[in-house]
């Protein structure tokens, strides 16, 4: 198996203490509940094999996407690196391929992957209900032995939909289901993130800002001391960070001029907010007992499908709706 990044090793070392020797990987200092920040290469951090791996039909493990993202990602790294300097040009497409980086490491981070293996495992349950659909099963039989041409009984049907239930909650299918959505959800966020307005905030030089495993995180201000993590992207008057350096975050959702200097407090905020949609790690360039204690007290609360991108879940009938429209299944008439 290929060992992947689940947090790019380029984005990483933006936070980096340089390496003192050429060619060799800056450090970082790394944060987790409840243990105690150590500095850590950067070529050590969020490594897991066969991270984008995905099982063929065959049983083959097919890590392409692995190499795809690597070029993918090869192509953002000047802009990513440009970004921070205060002669950077805003241009569109500088903001198109950073939308897209950004994008892309939401999609691809580890907090997002569980997300996805949960959702999979509680569609399960309403799923396997349809199998008790009388009259789903029937038409869903009709559907294919007259508009497919495959002779099938209810009974078959009935059977097909019992066996796609066990298999949403199989390891090896939300593996599949993560990997096949990646680009989907990527190219999905990242015209919402280019709809907002940007402005870039700018940390006084005493303190910095903090990255983590999932860095493009999003918020409401309820007030200007109360903001409040992990809204959808299209909720009205969501804003959308991206933390670029110690010295910058990029901001999405604030109109303005394209960069300002922001002080202790506001950057305080935002690392709240950080470490809050973290799933495990945070890190930062130089080491903190302010980051440590809020990494202790805070660390990993934002929890998709618990206390973040909670939506309504869709039910027995909401599925059958969704199946009957996008496979043409039509109630058989009386």
């Amino acid at each position: 198996m290929i060992g992947s990044h689940t947090i790019p090793r380029f984005y990483l070392e933006q936070f980096a203490n340089p390496a003192k020797r050429k060619g060799k990987s800056g450090s970082v200092w790394v944060y987790a509940k409840g243990k105690q920040p150590q500095p850590r290469s950067t070529s050590s951090q969020g490594y897991e094999n066969g991270y984008f791996g995905f099982v063929e039909p065959t049983g083959k493990f097919n890590e392409k996407l692995e190499t795809h993202l690597a070029e993918l990602e090869g192509r953002c790294n000047d802009v990513l690196a440009s970004s921070k300097s205060r002669l950077f040009d805003w241009c569109a497409a500088h903001r198109n391929t950073l939308a897209f980086y950004a994008s892309l490491l939401f999609a691809r981070a580890t907090s997002r992957k569980k997300f996805s293996a949960g959702n999979w495992k509680k569609v399960a349950e309403p799923y396997a209900k349809l199998a008790s659909n009388e009259r789903y099963v029937r038409d869903t039989a009709d559907h294919f032995t007259i508009e497919r041409g495959i002779p099938t009984t209810p009974e078959e049907v009935r059977e097909l939909i019992l066996k796609q239930a066990r298999q949403f909650s199989e390891t090896e299918n939300c593996q599949n289901a993560f990997v096949q959505d990646l680009l989907i959800v990527t190219e999905a966020i990242k015209p919402l993130l280019l709809s907002k307005p940007w402005q870039i905030w700018r940390s006084p030089s005493r303190v910095e800002f903090v990255a983590s495993d999932n860095p493009l995180v999003t918020f409401l201000r309820l007030t200007d001391e109360v903001w409040h993590p992990g809204h959808g992207f299209r909720v009205p008057n969501v804003l959308a960070a991206f933390p670029l350096a110690p010295s910058a975050c990029l901001i999405m959702g604030i109109a303005g001029p394209e960069s300002k200097d922001v002080d202790e407090a506001t950057v305080g905020r935002v690392n709240e907010i950080v470490i809050r949609c973290a799933d495990r790690f945070i890190y930062s360039k130089t080491q903190s007992d302010q980051v440590a204690k809020m990494v202790n007290e805070a660390a990993g609360t934002s929890v998709p499908g618990q206390t973040a991108f909670v939506g309504e879940f869709p039910d027995e009938k909401r599925i059958e709706a969704y199946l009957r429209r996008n496979m043409g299944i039509r109630a058989r008439v009386a």
